[in-house]
């Protein structure tokens, strides 16, 4: 069924893709890689890279980080804030794309005349679909991230300028709200 090409088929489709110059319009196609983007390494495609340089400059000039501790935290900080504002401006475009659908109308019997293409959002309606359930816990992850390395680099900071700092503390807390009285890992409590 799967016929080898002759080797004047592969000539010629190696000729003609000389000659390709690749999509002339990618601005529907150029997010498709895009999953969710909330939670990525660094910037996205729906970031603007320009931007993130300044605004790791005059973070680092307002939060004066010194080594490299204390610049990383930075730089995180930085990247929280980019996240949140991402998930901020996907949600928006979600919200206006639902509200303000394509307009159509009926042609003939099969087809249909686009009226109003409306105002769509950067992603697919069933990838942002998918998001909106997700923007609230992402949100909050990316804060909690945000608010934990901004009061670590402040904690440094004290340190480093002699202040006397209490080591931070971690503190598990488990609810039951099971009737029967539960110890640790839901065993059963014995008095």
């Amino acid at each position: 069924m799967n016929e080898k090409p002759s080797d004047a088929k592969i000539k010629a489709n190696r000729r003609n893709s000389q000659r390709s110059t690749g999509p002339k319009d990618a601005t529907s196609t150029r997010f498709n890689a895009v999953k969710h983007g909330l939670l990525a390494e660094g910037i996205t495609e729906l970031d603007n890279p320009e931007m993130f340089s300044a605004f790791c400059a005059k973070l680092e000039a307002e939060l004066k980080p010194v080594g490299e501790i204390e610049r990383f935290l930075v730089r995180q900080i930085t990247l929280g804030m980019i996240r949140l504002k991402r998930a901020a401006k996907l949600e928006a475009e979600f919200t206006t794309a639902k509200l303000n659908p394509p307009i159509t109308a009926l042609e003939g019997l099969h087809s249909e005349m686009v009226i109003d293409p409306g105002i769509p959002s950067r992603l697919s309606s069933l990838t942002v679909d998918a998001l909106v359930n997700k923007f609230g816990r992402y949100e909050t992850q990316i804060e909690n991230r945000f608010f934990r390395h901004l009061h670590e680099l402040e904690r440094l900071q004290r340190l480093r300028h002699g202040e006397t700092i209490p080591a931070p503390a971690s503190l598990d807390v488990a609810v039951h709200a099971d009737k029967p009285l539960l110890a640790s890992f839901g065993n059963p409590f014995e008095t």
